[in-house]
C-alpha cells in the first residue's frame, strides 16, 4: 500500500472474497481493502470457504493480513456487518463463535441487513444465495461442480502466466464462462427476479448481494439491483462515498457510478437510471469521477 491516507467513505460492501480457497485474490482484496475508511463495512458472503477446509484449504498471510485489517477497522469504530453465503453458512449457526477469530466482538451477523444511504435510499443487503435453487433445493450439484470449476480456475491462471501480459486478469477467461453458466442458472432459478421481489416486499429501493460473481448495477421496473462481483474471478467492490453516490469499483473492467439524489416519495419505478462506466483510468481510482460520466439514479416529478 501506498503512502497516501485511506480514503474516508460512508459505506463499504464486498463478498466472495473466498478466504481458505487457493485462488482467492487475497492480495488485491487487501489493497482495495486498505485504500478506505468505512464508517460501515458489510461483507455479503462468502468472505470464507469453508467448502475447502476438507478438501484443499489454503490459508496465506494475506488471509492473516486482511482478517488483522478488519480487526483494526473495528476498534477504530468502524460498523462491521456480516451476511453468511452458501460458502460460510456455518456462521448462520448459534455456535459460529466456536470458530471466529478472536477479535470480532462488535460484528453484526444476519441474513439481511438494510442499508440507508445518505439521501434515504434504502437496500437490502444479503448474499443472495437463499434465492438460488441449486443452494436451496439441490446443493449437491452446487457442490459437485465446484472441484471442475477449480481445475478451469487453475488451468485459466497457467495459461495466463505462460502466454499473457501480468496485468491480465489471470481468471478472465473463467469469468466469462461463469458468468454463462449463472446466467443459465438465473433463468431457472429466476435468482434475480426473486430477490428483488424480496427487497420490493421489505419497503427497499434496491437489493445489494453477492453469490452469482457477476458485478452489475441496474434496475427493474420497481427495484435497483446491485452485485458487489467477487474476489475471485472480478475484484470487485462497492462503495458508498460521502456525497451518497454508489460505486462499483473494478480492479481489471470499467468502475461504474450510480448518482444517487434525495429520495423522493415517488416510487422507484419512477427513477431514472442511466448506466455509463466510468473510463479505465478511474479503476481503483480515489479521485472524484467526471459527474458527465456517472450512473444517475434521480427521483421524477
Amino acid at each position: 500500500m501506498s503512502g497516501t491516507s485511506p480514503l474516508s467513505v460512508r459505506t463499504l460492501l464486498v463478498s466472495d472474497v473466498h478466504l481458505g480457497c487457493k485462488h482467492a485474490r487475497t492480495d488485491e482484496c487487501l489493497a482495495f481493502l486498505q485504500r478506505y475508511r468505512p464508517e460501515k463495512l458489510f461483507l455479503v458472503g462468502d468472505f470464507f470457504d469453508a467448502w475447502k477446509i476438507n478438501s484443499g484449504w489454503h490459508w496465506t498471510e494475506p488471509c492473516d493480513a486482511i482478517i488483522g485489517h478488519l480487526v483494526d477497522l473495528v476498534q477504530q469504530g468502524t460498523q462491521l456487518h456480516y451476511t453468511p453465503g452458501n460458502h460460510d453458512s456455518f456462521l448462520r449457526e448459534a455456535s459460529f463463535r466456536s470458530v471466529m477469530p478472536a477479535g470480532f466482538p462488535d460484528v453484526r451477523i444476519a441474513d439481511e441487513f438494510i442499508l440507508e444511504t445518505l439521501h434515504g435510499w434504502r437496500f437490502l443487503v444479503t448474499h443472495g444465495d437463499l434465492f438460488d435453487f441449486f443452494e436451496t433445493r439441490a446443493q449437491w450439484i452446487s457442490k459437485g461442480s465446484s472441484t471442475l470449476y477449480d481445475a478451469c480456475l487453475s488451468f485459466n491462471r497457467w495459461v495466463k502466466n505462460r502466454f499473457l501480459h501480468h496485468d491480465r486478469n489471470p481468471y478472465g477467461a473463467c469469468a466469462v464462462i461463469k458468468g454463462r453458466v449463472k446466467r443459465g442458472v438465473k433463468f431457472i432459478s429466476r435468482y434475480e427476479n426473486k430477490i428483488m421481489h424480496h427487497a420490493h416486499q421489505q419497503d427497499c429501493d434496491g437489493v445489494i448481494c453477492g453469490h452469482i460473481h457477476t458485478p452489475v448495477m441496474k434496475r427493474s421496473d420497481s427495484v435497483l439491483y446491485c452485485n458487489t462481483g467477487d474476489w475471485v474471478e472480478n475484484c470487485t467492490g462497492l462503495v458508498e462515498r460521502h456525497n451518497g453516490n454508489l460505486e462499483l469499483v473494478s480492479r481489471y473492467g470499467d468502475s461504474q457510478l450510480m448518482q444517487l439524489g434525495q429520495r423522493q416519495s415517488a416510487p422507484v419505478a419512477r427513477a431514472v437510471f442511466q448506466p455509463e462506466p466510468l473510463t479505465n483510468e478511474s479503476r481503483f481510482d480515489d479521485t472524484a469521477a467526471n459527474p458527465d460520466r456517472e450512473c444517475v439514479v434521480s427521483s421524477v416529478d
